[in-house]
């Protein structure tokens, strides 16, 4: 063999031979000039002079030493060759690096030479060499844009493919069983392979191994759309060779090597997220792999990690990805919007597989490998959450921060620390961050003693163990754990420690020992249950003095107020949204339910949540206010019962939840012994105080309490709401106006409103609750819901709404409530209206449209009527509305009761105008604007212009429609109430449209969509929404149209608007006509149609432009019998068939 030149003799033995066969096959010498790459992922790479034997010819070349991959192709020659040849030119001129000789293979090793013809080599460098934020940006975008934009110009879709099938095209044998990846798992991981979730930081990750074999843990998934050609197979950062120019921003060449593992006709995205996995795993080998583990998990929350929770040394490799994503979301809205979700599911997937390929390279350090494992797994969650995947419940440990020795060659070995804590049967389920900020806290320099503080059922036990378990390092001389809950007698605090620590009396007071043995210790102490001895409060604070390096957590349900205390009050569990489907897709996630599942399936291991059964679950957790105990004690109860079952008898909680475990301490056996634990701690005025403080519902203020429940004025109610506070059955919470308001959770009202039966009070005390806040609703909000205070008062109302429910429902059950709440619902009508709740009012009015005493009087009745018939109206049940609204005004006119006539005929007109007889409701409003005018009512006289505006635009007067509209608007804005000046405005935008004035109009729009966003209006955004979609349409704006209209109809449904479900009908369906989809568009018109004539309505002025020039549109394009039949097919829909049709749906 040849000789090599000396400072190529340090390199590895396998590639020295590469270099020598080189020059004795190729009859050359080879020379290193620089170094380019240094092999911290096995490769190296050089600038190299080549020597021609025989002849003068000297020439510059790239060196690529590496070891071969068992599956990589042996044949580099042919299959640079073919990328070449498939390729166009221009993109092999500008972007593949020539081969210089065929690949030199030798016992695993290779060698490849590379050119760049017409250039020189100097000034390029692999990617891994460069470390400038601005220039790594550039290049990931560039990339992108190379791979797809030029490589894969004419990119093919494969349709319809199941993500796992596309897992498999990029992974293939690395799958199979007996793999690099599943051996790994097994060992040193300690997981199973087939499991079906992994842990990892408290939080729940699918496990791609298992995801990526097989199709049936996807479950519901549906089949993607998938971009394929060709792909590079290996695009790692020291597989690009790139040159900036002499400013060093521009980028002056970026060339592919090293072709080994190209395939075509694949799925395409692998090449970008491997090359950020190359990236990611360069950069992390320079930092803890405890933070390493905290960024690969934040790619699972966000496409760009939140840069306030990226460790510092990650924050320019965040920025870099964060770069190459957008240009990838780029790529995607300029080529492929319609596939915006399949493509960047695709992405996900992609980076499932490169994080897989990290995790197959078993001569990679554990470490690594794990990442790679996590930066898969956070993937598939990713895409898990795009397309509404359920997360396993099945998990299995995989890294846990808190349980690992930095030191160890093994990512999940802990150290061994002295400790007495008791081992929990069941696996602690969430609060991740709420044990991170007690651990935080308690190992603050500055803190000594922090008390976990709650009511009873909320886990400050278990919550303390688990603090105590991940500080088990933390503290050399141990950690230990002091039951304190059988001891009623102070004194015996001390033994207890003293026991739990083995230290012995000795002849000295055992307090003296004690603080002895702790002196110079380094140590933790837990001491659960501490409420019952309070008074033993001064000995804890006398064994913090003697020992400096002591620390306590205490789990309480009052405070020690102790000089340098932090309490921290522990909250129940994360509870599911209460929105509209209960956002189910994340439901396998929240803390709440994952406890229920998980103890369900302790007793039930068969229990698995589905989309049946998962609504109801849910809804038990809600109502159960996250309380642990309540949970556990609920979910036991599977076994005999369904969910849907056990929330059927959540009214009687008391009773239901009971039969917990029997080694579990009495008090936590059933729900009632836990609340009486707390009881029996109160003095006789506490537990008056208590009981009462049942009848409110949702929190209430001080002054509240004190009118309400003081009737004698016998309670000292500051110090007693004090005490309930301090004893956790109470919570204290800030409001935005500052006053400060108490809650009471539901379980713990349940409890009080039980001792409230007892006593004889409830009766009385409910009637003063729906007394006093009757006595606000008509007295004080009545009069300031139409002025600049609106919004003031409707924030009160949001506040205070389950209590106005509550006195709402006390005022169903006698004569003289009945009478209250008459004037309660009329009151409420337009708090419903702003808010949205309109089924719920229309529920309430019913109500109490159906009780005798409304019956029976006339004045009443009418009160009752006009609330009914609007909410009837604004639910776009016109012809109730109509009935309802004209025997209301016909009684004020009988009783001569002038506001309210006027009032009232003002509430008829608009009805009319909405069944589109502009005609008949003209007289009304004349005459109601006059009144309002007459007695200086500028609220209600602004109100009626714009309505009459309304008219004149009906009847086909536009110049005295906006005449109208802005005298309206100029009132509204001296009156400087949001929602009356957002009315004229959106008005005002009505007539622009009808006169095409759609720029105009869109001003207007805007800006009164933007009022109500800041007001939490929701009774009028859907439908500024939706006319904003038609503004979308006239300038073009395709997209944005559909997506307005969409947004306006779900905003519809919510409310339970058939009619404004009608116009984003219509609107969608002229948009599909305008875009070629002319017949469906047709159909979609003819349902819009239908549903609009059961409602009785008819469409708005500037709306019937719309729908004329839409019908005009379709007749136009189709034949009359294509367009007959459309119309046959549209109007056979039901509402929920036409919404369907319009989403595309099946």
């Amino acid at each position: 063999m040849s000789e090599l030149i000396t400072d190529f003799q340090s390199l590895p033995g396998e590639y020295q031979r590469i270099l020598q066969l080189t020059q004795d096959i190729y009859k050359v010498s080879v020379a290193p000039l620089q170094l380019l790459v240094g092999g911290w992922s096995g490769a190296m790479v050089y600038l190299v002079s080549v020597s021609f034997h025989g002849t003068n010819q000297v020439e510059h070349c790239i060196l690529k030493l590496d070891r071969k991959g068992k599956h990589s192709s042996a044949d580099e020659a042919t299959r640079h060759n073919t990328v070449i040849s498939k390729a166009t030119p221009e993109f092999a001129r500008d972007h593949i690096a020539e081969l210089v000789f065929d690949r030199i293979e030798h016992e695993g090793a290779i060698g490849i030479f590379y050119r760049i013809a017409g250039q020189s080599l100097l000034k390029f460098l692999p990617l891994s060499r460069y470390e400038r934020q601005n220039q790594l940006k550039a290049l990931f975008a560039k990339t992108n844009a190379i791979l797809l934009d030029e490589w894969n110009s004419h990119v093919i879709f494969e349709q319809a493919v199941h993500p796992q099938k596309i897992l498999h095209s990029w992974l293939g044998f690395r799958l199979d069983a007996g793999s690099n990846i599943e051996r790994y798992l097994r060992e040193p991981c300690g997981v199973n392979p087939d499991v079906a979730g992994l842990l990892i930081n408290g939080r729940v990750f699918p496990n791609p191994l298992l995801y990526a074999r097989k199709s049936e843990p996807w479950g519901w998934a549906r089949p993607i759309d998938v971009a394929t050609g060709f792909i590079h197979g290996d695009l790692n950062i020291n597989n690009i060779l790139v040159k900036f120019g002499d400013d060093q921003e521009s980028l002056d060449g970026y060339y592919l090597i090293d072709f080994a593992l190209f395939k075509e006709n694949t799925p395409l995205l692998y090449d970008q997220r491997y090359l950020e996995m190359s990236y990611l795993m360069h950069a992390i080998s320079q930092i803890s792999f405890t933070k390493c583990v905290n960024f690969l998990t934040l790619l699972a929350v966000a496409d760009v990690p939140d840069p306030q929770k990226v460790p510092i040394e990650l924050a320019g490799g965040s920025a870099v990805i964060g770069a190459a994503r957008r240009a990838f979301a780029a790529w995607v809205e300029a080529n492929h919007p319609s596939l915006h979700d399949d493509l960047w599911g695709q992405y996900w997937l992609a980076g499932v597989a490169a994080g897989l390929n990290y995790t197959h390279k078993a001569g990679q350090p554990d470490e690594q490998r794990l990442a790679g494992l996590i930066y898969a797994a956070a993937n598939l969650k990713r895409y898990a959450t795009l397309f509404r995947l359920p997360m396993p419940t099945s998990v299995e440990l995989l890294f846990d921060e808190n349980h690992r020795n930095e030191g160890s060659s093994n990512p999940l070995k802990a150290r061994q620390s002295k400790n007495n804590l008791p081992v929990q049967p069941t696996p602690f389920i969430g609060r991740v961050k709420l044990v991170q900020t007690i651990k935080d806290l308690i190992m603050n320099p500055e803190t000594r003693l922090v008390t976990l503080v709650g009511p009873g059922g909320t886990g400050k036990t278990r919550l303390s163990l688990q603090v105590a378990q991940e500080l088990l390092e933390q503290f050399p001389h141990g950690v230990y754990f002091v039951p304190l809950a059988d001891d009623k007698d102070a004194s015996q605090f001390i033994s207890r420690v003293a026991q739990q620590l083995e230290v012995r009396e000795g002849g000295r007071p055992l307090l003296e020992n004690l603080k002895d043995y702790l002196r110079d210790r380094h140590m933790l102490l837990v001491l659960d249950n501490f409420e019952q001895l309070a008074s033993s409060a001064p000995m804890v604070a006398a064994l913090l003095s003697a020992a400096s390096q002591l620390k306590i957590i205490v789990s309480s349900r009052i405070a020690l107020n102790l000089h340098g205390e932090r309490t921290f009050p522990v909250p129940p569990l994360e509870l599911p949204r209460a929105e509209n489907g209960s956002d189910q897709e994340n439901l396998p996630e929240n803390e709440s339910v994952r406890l229920f599942v998980e103890r369900a399936q302790a007793v039930h291991p068969d229990f698995t949540l589905t989309k049946d059964n998962a609504p109801a679950v849910a809804e038990i957790c809600r109502r159960l206010d996250g309380l642990p105990l309540a949970i556990e004690l609920a979910a036991a109860r599977i076994k005999l019962l369904q969910p849907q079952a056990i929330l059927s008898r959540l009214d009687d909680q008391l009773k239901l939840l009971t039969g917990g475990a029997r080694d579990l301490p009495t008090r936590h056996q059933t729900l009632r012994n836990t609340l009486e634990w707390s009881y029996n701690l109160l003095n006789q005025d506490e537990k008056i105080l208590y009981a009462r403080l049942g009848v409110f519902v949702g929190g209430f203020t001080f002054e509240a309490a004190e009118v309400v429940c003081n009737p004698d004025g016998r309670l000292d109610i500051l110090e007693n709401l004090t005490a309930l506070v301090n004893n956790s059955l109470l919570r204290q919470v800030e409001t935005p106006n500052g006053v400060p308001r108490f809650q009471m959770l539901e379980t713990i009202r349940t409890y009080a409103l039980e001792k409230l039966t007892q006593s004889g009070e409830m009766n009385a005390f409910r009637a003063r609750h729906g007394q006093y806040y009757g006595d606000i609703l008509l007295n004080q909000a009545g009069l300031q819901i139409y002025t600049a205070n609106a919004l003031q008062w409707l924030n009160w109302f949001d506040q205070e709404l389950d209590n106005i429910r509550a006195t709402l429902s006390w005022g169903l059950t006698s004569p003289q409530g009945v009478q209250l709440g008459a004037g309660l619902v009329f009151i409420l009508s337009w708090f419903w209206y702003r808010r949205g709740l309109f089924m719920e009012g229309l529920e309430w009015t019913d109500q109490y449209l159906a009780e005798p005493v409304i019956q029976n009087s006339p004045s009443l009745r009418a009160w009752v009527l006009g609330a009914s018939g609007m909410m009837a109206l604004w639910q776009g049940k016109q012809g109730m509305a109509l009935s309802k609204l004209q025997e209301a005004h016909s009684i004020m006119q009988e009783l001569e009761d002038g506001r309210m006539a006027a009032t009232t005929q003002m509430a008829y007109g608009i009805a009319f105008i909405n069944m589109g007889r502009d005609g008949d409701a003209r007289p009304l409003l004349e005459q109601s604007n006059q009144f309002f005018k007459e007695t200086d009512q500028p609220y209600f006289h602004a109100l009626t212009l714009v309505h009459r505006g309304n008219i004149e635009l009906g009847l086909g007067n536009p110049e005295q429609a906006r005449a109208f509209h802005e005298e309206a608007l100029a009132e509204a804005r001296a009156i400087n109430e949001s929602w009356l000046i957002s009315f004229a405005l959106n008005n005002l935008g009505e007539v622009a449209r009808a006169q095409g004035q759609f720029n105009r109009a869109r001003k207007y729009y805007e800006e009164c969509e933007a009022l109500l966003h800041t007001t939490g209006d929701r009774g009028d955004v859907a439908r500024f929404v939706h006319n904003l979609g038609y503004i979308a349409q006239h300038e073009e704006e395709f997209e944005l149209a559909e997506s307005q209209f969409k947004k306006s109809l779900a905003m519809f449904r919510r409310l339970g608007n058939r009619r404004g479900i009608a116009e984003c009908l219509a609107g969608l369906a002229g948009l599909k006509a305008q875009q070629g989809q002319v017949e469906r568009g047709a159909i979609l018109f003819s349902a819009a149609e239908s549903i609009l004539q059961v409602t009785g309505g008819a469409w708005w002025p500037a709306d019937r432009v719309e729908v004329e020039r839409n019908r005009v549109m379709m007749m136009t394009a189709l034949s009359p019998d294509a367009f007959a039949k459309a119309r046959e097919t549209g109007e056979a829909m039901n509402m929920d068939q036409a919404i369907a049709f319009a989403s595309n749906e099946p």
